[in-house]
Formats: structure tokens, sequence, C-alpha cells
């Protein structure tokens, strides 16, 4: 009797660990989770491809595999994601988190330390970094360019009131400010920063996503920041035109968010911004020269626009906050608009001699701020 109970739980055990694997799939390529927007882990391959030898991670590789590819996986997660903020209101996302009135931000250490104003640069540093621009801005000049420094804000910076119950801000300045005021004082570089602009909309209107994007301007905040830079870059080159509200269809649109599939429970209504007659067309296979290069290449995007008095050409080098929302815009007022990211700063010498501009804005939002110092540090052409 004894035996057969022996017998019958290994038969038992036996069940569990091989119905999970059955029922797996057995992919040796990464699938991509739309649900948690990452990708998930392949089968493990027993020998190594390259040295054909066992696989010395295989089992650790076949538990993280069998953890993502469990056949009803997705439905899962999706309903722990609701239980969890139904009944614990706790937002499962590890890079999401509820600030108040259900506002939701970027849950990172990073981003916390840059609204506590805990990453300020250091004297030494905040010269190299200013150093750095000026000899670009200098570089640039001798090639009859302009270079234009544009500073974005977080979201977090234009509603702190909504930010997270606890974290408070440390001192009045922040590490973008830092530059700006060294900027403004030690250099004749044009800096487009507008901080009081949009804190003044932003008493009275709502120019940031509240729920369906984690660190963004909406539309109507984004056409603040393209307001202020065109209107600077007009005081230089009159000939460079600029929409005006008019120029617009403004339409709403309700949105929602997902968090691992479960849909969370707060919409919003958002301006949309059409432009009514576009002129400028992307034509971005056409820069196959420098295209060829380029980092980043799914960020760059190439307009040609025929349908204005001017042959002003403009590079603007930048993040999401150019990419998701103005790059469109900026190219109805130039005949040529060539927007890229800023790893590709190290390479802008060759993409200047290339492209010809007349005009080089570098964009950068106050989260990413350091990683463009980063590249600004890497510039070789310019040392």
């Amino acid at each position: 009797m004894k035996k057969v109970s022996n017998m019958l739980l290994i038969g038992i055990f036996m069940l569990i660990i091989t119905v999970p694997y059955l029922f797996a799939h057995r992919d040796f390529e990464e699938r991509v989770s739309d649900t948690e927007n990452r990708m998930l882990a392949a089968y493990p391959r027993i020998l190594d491809d390259t040295t054909k030898k066992f696989n010395s991670n295989y089992i650790k590789e076949f538990e993280s595999w069998l953890s993502d590819n469990l056949r009803g996986r997705t439905i899962l997660v999706e309903m722990n994601a609701g239980i969890q903020y139904q009944l614990f209101h706790r937002i499962v996302k590890n890079d999401t988190i509820e600030g108040k009135n259900h506002w939701l931000f970027i849950n990172s250490e990073e981003m916390f330390q840059e609204y506590q104003h805990l990453n300020l640069l250091d004297e030494d540093s905040l010269e190299l970094v200013v150093d750095n621009l000026q000899e670009l801005s200098e570089y640039l000049k001798e090639k009859g360019v302009t270079l234009y420094y544009f500073q974005c804000l977080d979201k977090e910076s234009i509603y702190p009131q909504e930010y997270i119950e606890g974290i408070h801000q440390i001192g009045e300045c922040s590490r973008a400010e830092q530059l700006i005021n060294e900027l403004q004082r030690k250099t004749d570089i044009p800096v487009i920063f507008p901080q009081k602009e949009l804190q003044e909309k932003a008493k009275k209107d709502l120019i940031y996503y509240q729920y369906v994007d984690l660190e963004h301007w909406n539309e109507k905040g984004a056409y603040i920041g393209y307001r202020a830079l065109l209107d600077r870059i007009r005081e230089d080159y009159e000939k460079a035109e600029v929409l005006e509200l008019d120029d617009y269809n403004q339409l709403k649109i309700e949105k929602t968010t997902d968090i691992y599939g479960y849909t969370y429970p707060y919409s919003e209504i958002c301006p949309v911004y059409e432009v009514k007659n576009p002129a400028a067309i992307e034509k971005t296979e056409e820069i196959m020269g420098i295209w060829d290069y380029l980092v980043y290449k799914e960020h760059t995007h190439y307009y040609e626009n025929n349908q204005i008095d001017s042959d002003l050409k403009i590079l603007v080098v930048g993040d999401s906050f150019i990419r998701m929302f103005l790059k469109d815009d900026i190219a109805e007022g130039f005949s040529e608009t060539l927007s890229i990211d800023w790893m590709n700063l190290p390479l802008l010498d060759k993409i200047v001699q290339d492209f010809q501009p007349d005009i080089v804005v570098l964009e950068s939002t106050e989260s990413t701020l350091g990683t463009v110092i980063g590249y600004l540090d890497q510039m070789e052409f310019v040392k």
C-alpha cells in the first residue's frame, strides 16, 4: 500500500512539473508581451551557439522561460493587475506610481532625485557642461550655423501639487535651472526655457497628461513649447514661419491607459492639434547618405517643405518631447527639417557637414539632462 502511495505521489509530482512545460510556448526567439510592453524570455538552448558546449546558464534560463511563457499567463497578469488596484489600490507596473488625485508618474529613483533637487551639478561639472556647449556654439558659428538650447520640463515640475505624497523639493534650484542660469550668465547661446509660460498656463488648464502618459506634455502644452522655440528663432531668422492657433483644427478625444492589460479606471479628455493645411512632407527615406551612419534610426525624421518663401534648414537634436509632439509643427516653418535623437551628438560634425543646416536646436528634458551631458562630453570634434 505504501509503495502504491509513493508511486502516486511521484506521478502527481511529474504531472506538476510536466504539464506547464507541455502548455508553454517553446520559441527559441524572444516574443513581445503587448500587455507588459517587454520582451519575454526565449526558450533556452542546451548547447551554447558559440562554443557548442553545454549552456551553463540553462537551468536559470529555463526557469525564466517557463515563468514568462505559460499559456494563459497574460490573462493571469491582467487579472492580478485589476485585483491589486481594486482591492489594495496598488499599481503593479514597475515603472508607474500614483500621485495625488490619481495622477500617474514615472516610478524611478532618478526621477525622485530630479524632483527633489538631489542631483545638482558640482561647480566643476557645471563648468564643463557650459564649456562644451559654448565650444559647440563657436564651432557651429564658424560654419554659419546658430545653436539654440531648448530646455523642456518634466510633468512633476509643472504640477508639483499632484506629485507623490511625502516627496518634497529641497532648495529652490533644479539641475536644469543651474544650467540655464550659467548659460545665460556666461555664454551668448540663445536659451529657450518656457518654465514661466507653462506654470502660468497650468494654473487654469491641463497642459500635461494626467493618466495616459507618465511624463509628457499634451498637445496644448506642446504648443506653448513650440511657440517659445519658434518665437525665439524668429528674432534671428524672420523668414522662419510659425503656426498660429487658427492654423490648427483643435479637437478633443477621450483616452484611457492600461496597466498590464487592466484598464485604469480614470480617463481624460485630451486636446488634439491637427494642422489644417500641412505643407511639409516627410521624406526620411531620401536622406540615405546621412541615414547610413546615424544612431537610433527609428527616431530620425526628415521633411521637405516647398510651399514657404524661405530656404532655411533646421536640425533638431532632441528626445520624445520633440519626436512625439513638435517635429511636424517645426517642419511647417522651414524648407528642410531633420529631427534626430541626441545620441547622435558625437556625430554632429559629420551631420552638419552633410545636411548643412542654418539652425541647430539642442533639446533636453529635465530627466534626460544627465544623459545629454554625457553625450556632449563625447564630442571630440570641439576639443
